[in-house]
């Protein structure tokens, strides 16, 4: 994803956290000031982190994990300067340090190579500052929606490449044959569908994947729209080889199968297969769905003579 996307993004999860995290909270019964506080931050990359997105900008998101929450109510009346401790570990940066709790206009944006010296926000009544909780749990919920049409949008940008590379390696064809279609678009916009909303209920694994990414620990060390990405692909590539009947360890027998070479039976591909993977043996009905994910294109993928009806 470009830079640009990565904000608007984190932007998202920003709100996202904010109003995850003012859903937990009281609200005041006097004057506060709410300091909501960067859940994300830009930072400079160390070592090799990052990639090419790293070396276009030099900056990476990375997330902020503050000791008392990034939405934080300051007391107007305490005396001596307030301040919170803040803690970054990723991109391959650590960086720690405090913040000023100041009073002045609310303080919006996010940091970038480095934190703040302070971060102001204005006194609120303690009606003010209720409605401003509640404002708050509305811009995150708003935003997961938007997070997760974005996603989705993305879901759909890379389901034929990563269904096209599964494909390759079912049919065992490099990359300069035309690689056989086993689903069709309807086929994969289901996919994209049973990913991102589910099949029924809360089965939604990218809204567990988001679930996941308001919690600080989860991507204390990752690129957080890089997290996000990932699961998404991994995901997608899980749904596709459900779609085409491809059990967990499909591609794992299909390669020992291929190690054995033509001519190898049912049952010295389950013999050979238990040895390398003793940890996760298989049986025979096992390793017939593995080789049996496509029968249009078993004689391409897998030319190897077994009887089914020793099973």
């Amino acid at each position: 994803m470009t830079t640009a996307t990565s904000e608007d993004l984190c932007t998202l999860l920003d709100h996202m956290s904010w109003g995850h995290i003012a859903s937990r909270l009281t609200p005041p019964g006097r004057p506060v000031r709410m300091h909501s506080l960067p859940p994300t931050m830009w930072v400079r990359p160390e070592g090799r982190v990052g990639g090419s997105k790293a070396a276009a900008t030099g900056l990476l998101p990375a997330t902020v994990d503050w000791q008392a929450g990034a939405v934080f109510m300051a007391d107007p009346d305490a005396v001596g300067v307030e301040e919170v401790r803040w803690e970054v570990d990723g991109a391959g940066a650590h960086l720690s340090g405090s913040i000023r709790l100041t009073e002045g206009p609310s303080v919006t944006g996010r940091p970038t190579r480095d934190m703040w010296d302070a971060h102001s926000a204005p006194v609120l009544t303690s009606h003010a500052a209720g409605r401003a909780l509640d404002a708050l749990i509305e811009q995150g919920e708003l935003a997961k929606w938007s997070m997760l049409q974005r996603l989705e949008e993305f879901a759909h940008e890379k389901v034929q490449t990563i269904a096209t590379s599964i494909c390759r390696e079912v049919a065992d064809v490099d990359d300069e044959t035309i690689a056989p279609s086993l689903l069709d678009a309807q086929q994969l916009d289901l996919v994209v569908t049973n990913v991102v909303y589910g099949t029924h209920g809360d089965s939604s694994r990218i809204l567990r994947c988001l679930d996941r990414c308001l919690d600080p620990a989860t991507t204390r060390r990752v690129d957080p729209i890089r997290y996000l990405t990932t699961q998404i692909r991994r995901d997608l590539g899980d749904e596709v080889r459900v779609a085409i009947g491809d059990p967990q360890v499909g591609s794992r027998v299909r390669r020992v199968a291929r190690g054995l070479g033509t001519g190898a039976t049912l049952e010295r591909i389950v013999e050979r297969y238990n040895e390398v993977h003793s940890s996760d043996r298989i049986s025979t009905s096992r390793a017939v769905r593995a080789l049996t994910v496509a029968p249009s294109i078993e004689s391409v993928a897998l030319p190897i003579g077994f009887e089914v009806c020793h099973v």
